[in-house]
């Protein structure tokens, strides 16, 4: 049995759009992704700080980690995860090279990073 499929200039469009949607969907996902996992470096007026965050799902386990990469920046690092309610774990405080905040048993949602007592949050 054979069959035919008649291919008008309105299916060709519609197949074309289909097609470049699942080419460009996923990069535009990747640049605003902001939950765990979102690790990347941040830069600030005195150096650069890398900021991860991440999860084992099966135990809840949560973790957040801010580390000075470069720069002669003073003052503490510190980190803290933010659960899916909206809630802030307490602020963990580190020295100037690295802070890592951990939770267990909950949902969370982001991680958490500062790059001194003073500095704005940084999401990952």
């Amino acid at each position: 049995m054979t069959v035919k499929v008649r291919w008008s200039p309105r299916k060709s469009a519609a197949a074309a759009a289909m097609t470049a949607m699942l080419l460009v969907a996923p990069v535009i996902a990747a640049t605003d992704a902001q939950a765990l996992g979102n690790n990347r470096e941040v830069w600030r007026s005195c150096g650069s700080n890398r900021v991860s965050s991440g999860y084992y799902g099966s135990v809840h386990f949560s973790w957040a980690q801010t580390v000075q990469a470069s720069g002669d920046c003073t003052g503490r690092l510190s980190a803290a995860l933010e659960r899916i309610n909206g809630y802030w774990t307490q602020r963990v405080y580190g020295d100037k090279y690295r802070a890592y905040a951990t939770d267990i048993g909950y949902y969370d949602e982001y991680g958490l990073h500062w790059g001194c007592d003073a500095c704005n949050v940084t999401r990952s």
